[in-house]
Order: structure tokens, then sequence, then C-alpha cells
């Protein structure tokens, strides 16, 4: 009896302190570890969250500019380039684009397009500049509309447009004065201001991108001037 009784007992008041005391242990480096993992997961996004914002920019003025239309006909307005600086002496440049939207391919539907206007503004009540869309679908309306408003990417630094011409870049560019010839490639760079300042002469993460443009009929090393000189020698 005396044995069965000493068998049966339950822990001991000292195993019960070392169990809890290595599950307390196991318990801190657990939570140090997930602190460490949320903490570096956080780093990463932030590090990686002007690479995100300026590339979803990036991408959508790839649909607009490689769908830019030849400038001739009723719809089809000109490709207006225009080099700006703002107050800092900083590159603040728009530009203006009729492009193809739509088609039987994706939508069902025919066709269509629009006008979009791509600038830097200011935004009330905030310190920092943003990239902006303006959209105008109905190019045919009785009255003229309201364009549609875009913000496409905040905290600008500086939005730089370039414009190759087949032998050259060009800062700026008009499609009529060119001829009605769209440029063979638009160069865009983007910086944005750093985080610490964004109001300030700081500037942060900075991307370049070169579009090619489908409906150019220029080809390297015939720019526009050189094209016309050749048509009238014909």
């Amino acid at each position: 009896m005396i044995m069965a009784r000493r068998q049966s007992r339950g822990f001991t008041l000292l195993e019960m302190i070392v169990a809890t005391g290595m599950t307390a242990v196991l318990a801190g480096s657990f939570y140090a570890t997930l602190h460490t993992a949320f903490k570096a997961r956080r780093s990463v996004t932030t590090a990686l969250e002007p690479v995100r914002k300026v590339e979803l920019a990036m991408e959508l003025l790839r649909e607009d500019l490689q769908s830019a239309m030849v400038p001739r006909g009723l719809l089809a307005g000109p490709l207006l380039g225009e080099d700006g600086v703002d107050d800092s002496g900083r590159a603040d440049d728009s530009l203006s684009v009729h492009c193809a939207v739509g088609g039987a391919g994706r939508s069902g539907w025919p066709g269509d397009i629009r006008m979009v206007e791509l600038c830097c503004e200011t935004l009330e009540g905030a310190n920092q500049k943003c990239l902006v869309r303006y959209l105008t679908v109905n190019l045919l309306a009785p009255q003229a509309e309201d364009p549609a408003y875009e913000i496409i990417c905040r905290g600008i630094h500086s939005f730089d447009v370039r414009y190759f011409d087949g032998v050259d870049w060009q800062q700026s560019w008009d499609s009529v004065g060119q001829g009605d010839v769209l440029p063979l490639a638009v160069e865009v760079t983007i910086q944005l201001s750093s985080d610490e300042s964004p109001s300030a002469s700081e500037a942060g993460y900075t991307a370049s991108r070169v579009f090619g443009i489908p409906c150019s009929w220029l080809q390297p090393g015939i720019s526009p001037g050189m094209m016309a000189a050749m048509e009238e020698s014909r």
C-alpha cells in the first residue's frame, strides 16, 4: 500500500517551477524571433515601397505611350511634350497624347481614342507634388467635358520626359511642328522626394524607362527634318 501511494503522487513544486521556467524561456525566445521577423518585414516593405510606387506609375505610362495614335484625323490629336522647370529648378515636364483604348479582342466593343494629359501638381493642403493624369474619353462631346482626375504617384521630386527623334534626344516635342510625326521613343524619369523631407531639395529613389512608340514613322538615324528633306527631294 505504501509503495502504491508513492508511485501515484504528482509533480513536486520544484518540478513545476523548472517546467514553468523552461516554458517562459521558450516563449521569450519565440517572441524575440517573431519580433525580429516582423521588424525585418517592415524594413523590407518600407524599402520597396518607393520602387513599387514608381513601377506602378511607369506601367500606366507605358500603356498610354505605346498606344499613342498617329496625330491625323478627326480624333487623333497631336502629341505635345513641354519642358518645364519648377520654382526650385527641378524638372517639371508635362505631356499630352491621344492614344487608343479597348478593342474587340478584349471587351467586345470597338476601339476608342482618348486624350491623356500628364503633369505634376501640388495638392491643396499638402507639401509634396503628385504626378497627375487627366483623362478625356468623349472627344466628340458637343460641350467640353471635365476630364477624369487621377493621382498616379505621390511625393514627386522631379518629372522629366525626353523624346528620341531617331538621331538625338529632344527635351520637348510638338507633333504638329514635326509634320504630324510621333517620336521614335520616349524616356520618362521619375525622381521621388526623400522620406525624411518630402518638400525639401533632397531626392530619393529615381527610375528611368524608355518606351518605344509603335506608330512612329521614324527610323533610327533619320530625324523628322531629314525625313521632310527626303520627301521634298522626291
